[in-house]
């Protein structure tokens, strides 16, 4: 059993840098996720570094769009047990001021939007 993070988009996710171990995956469904998973990390995201890889990953893959969504879960994945998100919540891309807000419990679905800040 391995915790993954998993990440959705209403965009096409782009390969990123490496950094992360990002892996490909055929667009599937996980219960929970409004758009189909597109990428996954195995082992997750902990470390700090990663998590600052990971905003700037989201930053990068939203920066052509004056409104995209991104979703990432933490899920155990197990042969025995269902994929399952058990606690959703949502930010605003421009409201993440520490990379750490992208540290995520098990089973934990947050949902980051890019919309057009207004003034």
């Amino acid at each position: 059993m391995t915790n993954y993070y998993y990440l959705a988009s209403d965009q096409k996710l782009g390969s990123g840098n490496a950094s992360l171990g990002f892996i490909d995956t055929d667009a599937w469904l996980i219960p929970g996720f409004d758009y189909p998973v597109q990428r996954e990390i195995i082992n997750g995201v902990e470390k700090g570094w990663e998590l600052r890889e990971l905003l700037q990953y989201i930053r990068n893959h939203t920066a052509p769009y004056d409104v995209c969504t991104v979703q990432i879960a933490n899920l155990l994945n197990s042969n025995r047990v269902e994929l399952k998100i058990q606690k959703k919540s949502n930010l605003l891309l421009h409201e993440i001021v520490d990379p750490k807000q992208l540290l995520l419990q098990e089973g934990h679905l947050l949902t980051v939007n890019k919309v057009p800040i207004t003034k």
